[in-house]
């Protein structure tokens, strides 16, 4: 050995024997959040917290449409999901019970009590234009993978970043259709529910209405099923992905344009697509005379969403169709980025192409599309939190709907402030559109549409760093993640988190705040720290006492000032 590597080598002996300094810790090389994405956490853990049996604040409850309420809570899950594994790991004393409030919402028949109605068919989808089905009064027995899939997947994530396995437990999952009815599920029997549809059905594909497949829909169940036999060593995902997969590459990819289909009808043995836009019923020469006047049915949206969350299983097709994707889709002129105009998914397009950017890791374009929606959705603050209010008053073409193809328009209401006294004086018909702070939604004069969804699908395209999707889901937290140092009594009201992570390689613990206009003094507590071992305390790059045979202790800090906090073993 030479004598200058003899001495390098025994440095980094002695180095790493040393323990770390603050210096070798920079905070801003971890993932964080910003103001506007902290103030949309902030505003879907204040739904989370409603009651929930209380949907003030939602835009839809029994609706077929693109955002229907279902998918307003599914996605807010997953917007909390991506926050607390990748801002704020070392603090989940907020996001859990929020995260459970979501699941319990779920599960309330406001949310799926529409399967009763269209287990029985939907015209359009129909060779004959019939309803030719039984009444299914159960959602996830037999096809709405639009719902359980969604439901599936949030138990899971819950499950993976908390290892609280409460909905694993025997009849913790029910359907209560009125007081002599219900139907009883746990998490094992979900799983198993939709995986036998995925491999029993006459495709490798489970449907969201009956004979229409909507792959966007079947990746979640997949995703359900990779978390799951994660926690409980099944094989559900290896044996439904690989035909699903199969099937997809050939069914739903145009092999010349790269474009992706939005449906599968089982009985006409076709899907529909921008370029096989027919249903195999008396509605074709309908969509002939659409696409004669102009209209594609290519969709940002379909493609975003299908994009998304495949990526977390099958990113090397994702990476190689996202640049036709991007191609078809996303213009940039003049320092201005949009998207093509979708009528398959109107309002909510924009949110999720920029959520397929970020996940991509296309940083461009996910700030370009997020600094057009700034500018075109009327995002407001109100009490610290942030959020797109939707607009409810726009005909679609909506290609799922039983009732023809224009959204009726919401009923007038007077702008009322909402509270527990007044919002029962509101009629029921209309209580859905009121958004607290601003009156009605349906005044909103923004374009193009936007929704609840497109709402929390903008926080996410915000909070996900790229491969943020498949990192979570290849990547879950294990059972020494629990031990580990994290931090408590976050004052929420009064501290803007930017991050809270335990670095399990540098035995450190990073905690950075934003400074707010307003503020005081205020503190928290970290936990989980080992009486045994000595700990080395920097506030804003200032060495503090070191923490000895403690395993918590109190943190001040001054709210107005931006701050980065690191505890690092010695």
């Amino acid at each position: 050995m030479k004598k200058t590597n003899f001495y390098l080598f025994l440095f980094l002996i002695l180095l790493s024997g040393s323990g770390l300094s603050a210096q070798t810790i920079n905070p801003n090389q971890y993932p964080s959040s910003d103001n506007k994405e902290w103030g949309q956490l902030l505003w879907n853990m204040k739904l989370a917290d409603q009651d929930i049996s209380d949907f003030t604040n939602y835009q839809k409850v029994d609706d077929q449409g693109i955002s229907a309420c279902r998918y307003t809570v599914a996605f807010s899950a997953y917007f909390l999901a991506i926050e607390q594994y990748h801002k704020f790991p070392a603090w989940r004393e907020a996001l859990q019970p929020a995260f459970d409030k979501l699941i319990q919402r779920m599960l309330q028949k406001q949310i799926w009590g529409y399967w009763s109605h269209e287990s029985q068919g939907i015209t359009k989808f129909e060779p004959n234009m019939d309803r030719p089905y039984s009444r299914n009064d159960d959602p996830v027995s037999l096809g709405n993978i639009m719902y359980s899939g969604h439901l599936g997947m949030m138990i899971n994530l819950y499950e993976m970043l908390y290892h609280d396995m409460k909905w694993d437990q025997p009849g913790s999952i029910v359907f209560q259709i009125n007081d002599n009815e219900k139907f009883v599920y746990d998490n094992k029997n979900l799983q198993k529910v939709m995986f036998d549809q995925m491999m029993t059905n006459p495709v490798p594909g489970i449907e969201c209405e009956r004979n229409a497949v909507f792959p966007a829909c079947n990746t979640h169940p997949i995703i359900s099923f990779m978390l799951y036999d994660q926690l409980h060593n099944s094989r559900y995902y290896q044996a439904a992905h690989l035909p699903f997969d199969s099937w997809f590459e050939k069914v739903f990819i145009n092999p010349k344009t790269k474009d992706l289909a939005s449906f599968y009808l089982i009985k006409q043995g076709w899907a529909f697509s921008g370029w096989n836009p027919r249903y195999g019923n008396k509605m074709d020469p309908v969509m002939e005379g659409m696409v004669q006047k102009g209209i594609d049915f290519n969709s940002g949206g379909n493609d975003g969403w299908i994009g998304t969350f495949m990526h977390a299983w099958n990113p090397k097709l994702v990476e190689n169709l996202y640049p036709f994707l991007k191609k078809k889709h996303y213009k940039m002129d003049k320092g201005i980025a949009t998207l093509t105009k979708d009528v398959v998914a109107p309002d909510a397009y924009y949110a999720f192409f920029a959520t397929l950017a970020a996940e991509i890791g296309d940083e461009a374009a996910r700030k370009g599309l997020l600094k057009t929606v700034d500018s075109i959705y009327s995002p407001v603050w109100i009490d610290g939190t942030y959020h797109y209010p939707f607009m409810d008053n726009v005909p679609t073409v909506n290609l799922a709907a039983a009732d023809g193809d224009k959204k009726p328009a919401a009923p007038p209401v007077t702008p009322v402030p909402i509270s527990a006294d007044n919002q029962k004086s509101v009629p029921a018909c209309c209580r859905s559109t009121l958004v607290e702070g601003h009156g009605d939604a349906t005044n909103m004069k923004s374009f193009p549409s936007h929704s609840d969804l497109a709402d929390r699908l903008i926080g996410m395209a915000r909070a996900l760093p790229a491969n943020g999707f498949y990192t979570m889901v290849n990547q879950p937290f294990d059972d020494k993640y629990y031990t580990e140092p994290g931090i408590t009594g976050v004052d929420i009201k009064n501290v803007i988190l930017k991050r809270a992570i335990y670095d399990r390689v540098n035995k450190a613990l990073i905690v950075s705040t934003f400074g707010k206009n307003e503020g005081g003094n205020t503190s928290f507590k970290v936990i989980n720290l080992d009486p045994a071992k000595t700990y080395a305390v920097t506030i804003d790059k200032v060495p503090q006492k070191d923490i000895v045979k403690q395993m918590a202790i109190e943190i001040p800090m001054e709210t107005t000032k931006a701050h980065d906090i690191i505890i690092y073993e010695k």
